[in-house]
C-alpha cells in the first residue's frame, strides 16, 4: 500500500471513527442527565456542570504548552533521523507537565476549599463537591506519566486508535456513572466515574502506542533547552486564543450557578444541550476539512481554495439553517421528553440559540481559514474583547432577565465578530459578497424554506407531548429538509456523488452486488 493510499485511508478512518466517537458521547449526555436528575436532583446535575466549567479553566495551567506539543509531535514525524526529535518533544512536554499538573492540582484543590464563595448549594452537596474536586487533583498528578500518548498517537496519525479508545472510554463512563449514581454516590460517584474511565483510556492509549512502536523509549528531562523555550513561546501565544475560547464558552454555568445556585445551573445545562450537542457535530465537518485548507493555501492554489470555503460554507448553512429551525420549534418539546417541562429554560433561551447556533458554525469555519492563512493574533484579540464583553453582558443580563440572559450575551455578542471575520475572510480569498450569497447563502436559505410550514404548524398547533409523536414529527421535519436539500441546497453533480458515495458505501455493506 502506498503512502498516498495509507495517508487517504487513515485520513478516512479517522473523519468516520470521529463521528463515531461523538455520537457516543452524545449518548453519554442524554442518557445520563435524566438518570441523575432522578436519582440525585437537580441540585446535583447542576452542581457536576458547573464543577466540569470551573475545572476547564484550571487546565490553562498548562500554558498552551499542550498545542505546541501536539504541533512540534506532528512535525517531527516527517523528520529522518530515528524518531530522536520526536522522542526529545515528548520527554520535554511530560516533564513539563509535572511543573503543569503540580499547579492544576493545587489550583483544583483551593477551588475545592472555596466552593462555597462560587456555587450557592446544600451542606451535603458542598461536601460532595468539594471531595470529588479534591479526588480529581489527586487524579490530575498520578497521571501524569501516561498523559501523552494520545498526542503522540495523534502525530503519528493514528488518529482512528485514538477515536476509537475514546469512544471506548466515554461507554465506560456512562456505564460507571449510572451503575454509582444508583448506588447513591451522587456527585462523588459521577467525579469517579470520569476518572476511572479517563485512567482506562490513558492506559489503553499506551498500550496502543507501544504495540506500533515498541522500540520507543521515553525519561524525563529537559534534553534541548531551545527547544523548550520554542515550544513554551509557542504556547503562551497561543494561550491568548485558548483564553478568548474559555470566556466565550466556560463561563455560562459559572455565571448561573454564581446567582441563580446549582439548580439553575441544571435548568440552563439542560436546556441548551441539544442545540449545543448537534452544532458541535456540524463543527466536524470543518474539522475533518481543516488539513485540505492548509494544503491548498500552502500550494496556493486559490482557485480550488475558494471553491472549497464556498461548497463548505453551503454545506455547513444547509445542515445549521434547518438545525436552527427545528430548535425554535422542537426544543421545549424535546426538552419536555426528555426531562420534563420543569427543565426548560425558556422561550428566549431557544431563540437566541438558535441564532448562535448559526453564528457559530459560521465563526468557527472562517477561523479555520483564518489560521490557515496566519492570521492568528488579530483572531486571539478580538476574540479575548468579545470574550470579556461576553461576560460583562451576561452577568447584567442574568441579573435584568434571569438565566436566559446568559445565552442572549452568547449571540449578542458573536454578531460583530460573524460580520468582521466573514468580510476578512472573504477579501482574503479574493470572494465578493454576491458570490457567496449566490454560490452558499441563497441556496441554503432556499432549502430550508420547505421546512417553514411545519414549523408553522407545530408551533400553531402544538402535538401532544409524547415521544411517539414527536418522532413522527422530527421524521415529517427531516423529509421537509431532505426535498428542500436536493431541490435547492445540492446541485445535479452533487446529487449524483451523493448517490455514488451512498451506493459505493452502504450496498457493500449490506452484502449485495453493485
Amino acid at each position: 500500500m502506498g503512502t498516498t493510499t495509507t495517508r487517504t485511508y487513515r485520513a478516512v478512518a479517522g473523519i468516520v471513527t470521529s463521528f463515531m466517537q461523538y455520537g457516543v458521547l452524545m449518548v453519554l449526555q442524554f442518557v445520563l442527565a435524566p438518570v441523575v436528575l432522578r436519582a440525585a436532583g437537580q441540585e446535583v446535575l447542576g452542581a457536576y456542570s458547573f464543577l466540569m466549567q470551573i475545572v476547564s479553566w484550571a487546565t490553562l495551567t498548562d500554558l498552551g504548552f499542550g498545542v505546541a506539543i501536539g504541533r512540534n509531535l506532528a512535525q517531527a514525524v516527517g523528520i529522518d533521523d530515528q524518531r530522536q526529535r520526536f522522542r526529545k518533544i515528548f520527554i520535554t512536554g511530560r516533564t513539563f507537565y509535572i511543573a503543569s499538573n503540580l499547579a492544576f492540582a493545587g489550583l483544583v484543590f483551593i477551588m475545592g476549599w472555596k466552593i462555597n464563595i462560587m456555587l450557592p448549594m446544600s451542606y451535603n452537596i458542598e461536601n460532595e463537591a468539594r471531595l470529588s474536586l479534591y479526588l480529581l487533583a489527586i487524579w490530575v498528578v498520578i497521571r501524569t506519566p501516561v498523559s501523552l500518548f494520545a498526542d503522540a498517537l495523534i502525530a503519528t496519525q493514528n488518529i482512528a486508535a485514538v477515536n476509537i479508545i475514546v469512544a471506548v472510554g466515554n461507554a465506560l463512563r456512562l456505564i460507571l456513572s449510572l451503575g454509582l449514581v444508583a448506588l447513591g454516590t451522587s456527585l462523588i460517584g459521577l467525579m469517579l466515574a470520569t476518572i476511572i474511565a479517563e485512567a482506562a483510556m490513558f492506559i489503553m492509549q499506551r498500550a496502543w502506542y507501544y504495540r506500533c512502536y515498541p522500540e520507543d523509549k521515553f525519561g524525563w528531562g529537559i534534553p534541548d533547552q531551545v527547544l523548550f523555550r520554542e515550544m513554551l513561546g509557542f504556547g503562551l501565544t497561543y494561550m491568548v486564543m485558548i483564553v478568548a475560547g474559555r470566556l466565550s464558552a466556560s463561563t455560562d454555568s459559572i455565571i448561573v450557578g454564581h446567582f441563580y445556585g446549582a439548580a439553575a445551573v441544571s435548568i440552563y445545562y439542560i436546556s441548551q444541550t441539544p442545540g449545543s450537542t448537534l452544532y458541535q457535530l456540524i463543527w466536524k465537518l470543518t474539522d475533518n476539512s481543516a488539513p485540505a485548507f492548509n494544503e491548498l493555501y500552502a500550494r496556493q492554489a486559490s482557485s480550488q481554495l475558494n471553491n472549497a470555503y464556498l461548497r463548505l460554507l453551503r454545506y455547513s448553512l444547509l445542515l445549521v439553517i434547518p438545525l436552527s429551525v427545528g430548535l425554535i420549534g422542537y426544543n421545549r418539546w424535546a426538552i419536555t421528553i426528555w426531562m420534563g417541562q420543569v427543565q426548560y429554560a425558556g422561550d428566549i433561551l431557544t431563540i437566541t440559540l438558535a441564532v448562535f447556533a448559526i453564528t457559530q458554525v459560521i465563526i468557527h469555519l472562517n477561523a479555520i481559514i483564518l489560521v490557515a492563512y496566519g492570521n492568528i493574533r488579530l483572531m486571539s484579540v478580538f476574540g479575548l474583547c468579545g470574550g470579556v464583553a461576553k461576560v460583562l453582558l451576561a452577568i447584567w443580563l442574568s441579573r435584568t432577565i434571569g438565566l436566559q440572559g446568559v445565552m442572549l450575551a452568547n449571540m449578542i455578542v458573536d454578531l460583530p465578530g460573524l460580520i468582521f471575520f466573514s468580510h476578512l475572510v472573504w477579501r482574503l480569498l479574493g470572494l465578493d459578497s454576491r458570490q457567496v450569497y449566490r454560490r452558499a447563502i441563497i441556496p441554503a436559505i432556499s432549502a430550508s424554506l420547505f421546512t417553514l410550514p411545519v414549523l408553522f404548524w407545530v408551533i400553531t398547533n402544538p402535538p401532544a407531548t409524547s415521544l411517539p409523536s414527536f418522532i413522527i414529527w422530527v421524521v415529517i421535519f427531516a423529509l421537509m429538509w431532505t426535498l428542500g436539500t436536493g431541490s435547492f441546497g445540492l446541485p445535479a453533480s452533487e446529487r449524483t456523488q451523493l448517490f455514488y458515495f451512498i451506493k459505493r458505501t452502504l450496498v457493500p455493506a449490506l452484502g449485495k452486488k453493485i
